[in-house]
């Protein structure tokens, strides 16, 4: 997906773990170039410009929006405490701190029961709800969607979140419907955004919230895997994004052929063939990075039993990657 330009700034895109794009990502933003979108912030962009860039809502997007979850107990971080000019608070940066290839994952997210972690969880921006009377995994009618403890909690509608954190309610409910709009007038859905988590577990984790695109009746799952490849994050930029994040997205195929060109005869080399090769590459990955594990497990997770979810997943997983590492230069 290329870069989208809005109004002096750039709509980022990388692809990869999400343990490797949130440290590259949080680099860029201490160093006063963005930030990392937040749900609410993919949600109201999607909707006020869908028109010319769909692909803010069509796409799969992991968020600066974070859960935790311990037994019946939801965190919600918010991640910035105000929205004029997206600050990370301490809690939350530090959360997003965690997120790095150096940690030892527990169910493929981050273990909350080390460090104090979990208890650490609490203050400005973190809030707690039970996962009791909460209507989880599964499809939301626009009412049920406009009165979510939790969905709107993410959005920060100004009944459930403190003032600092806050959007205008007019702001949470034009995300609302704009998205059952999209929805119904794409693909003629009436039930969308379903609230994903997985199952009830005693330990502590970390993961951050994803949501997904119209064709997948733009759920948000608090991410399976933090592990995984192929996941898309954007990054709000100030100004054009000319590079990516560092260590994010870096196409070693093509960099490996401008440096081939530089030494070699083009002449005397099939040159033409290799650009070919990578450009059937790209269209390949294209059409891959659409059929995501998320897509898949949900449109059978009625045939599946929750205690087999893991192992389910592990098997498409490992299908998924074979799949996309055959496409790949």
């Amino acid at each position: 997906m290329d870069n989208i330009k809005l109004k002096g700034k750039t709509i980022e895109h990388a692809y990869g773990k999400i343990i490797d794009i949130v440290p590259a990502f949080l680099e860029k933003w201490t160093n006063g170039k963005g930030y990392i979108l937040s749900e609410a912030d993919i949600g109201l962009l999607g909707v006020r410009n869908f028109k010319n860039y769909p692909s803010i809502l069509n796409d799969y997007h992991g968020t600066s929006t974070l859960s935790a979850t311990k037994k019946d107990i939801i965190k919600v971080i918010l991640s910035y405490d105000n929205l004029g000019n997206h600050q990370l608070t301490d809690i939350a940066g530090k959360a997003l701190g965690w997120i790095n290839p150096n940690e030892k994952l527990v169910n493929h997210g981050i273990n909350l029961d080390i460090d104090d972690r979990w208890k650490k969880l609490k203050g400005s921006g973190v809030y707690t709800l039970k996962r009791k009377g909460l209507i989880l995994n599964e499809d939301l009618t626009e009412s049920e969607a406009m009165k979510h403890e939790l969905l709107l909690t993410k959005l920060g509608h100004p009944d459930y979140v403190d003032s600092k954190f806050a959007r205008p309610i007019e702001e949470v409910e034009e995300i609302i419907s704009g998205i059952f709009k999209l929805g119904k007038d794409e693909h003629g859905y009436t039930k969308m955004m379903a609230q994903n988590l997985t199952s009830v577990d005693k330990k502590g984790i970390l993961k951050a919230w994803c949501v997904g695109g119209l064709g997948n009746r733009a759920g948000s799952i608090a991410s399976t895997y933090l592990d995984i490849d192929y996941r898309r994050f954007a990054f709000y930029s100030v100004g054009d994004a000319k590079t990516n994040a560092k260590g994010v997205n870096v196409d070693k195929a093509r960099n490996q052929l401008k440096e081939l060109k530089k030494v070699v005869n083009v002449s005397n080399y099939p040159i033409e063939a290799i650009e070919i090769a990578i450009n059937e590459r790209d269209v390949a990955q294209e059409k891959l990075s659409k059929l995501t594990l998320d897509k898949i497990y949900f449109a059978i997770k009625g045939e599946i039993g929750s205690d087999n979810e893991d192992r389910v997943r592990n098997k498409l997983e490992k299908i998924l990657n074979s799949s996309k590492k055959s496409a790949s230069f």
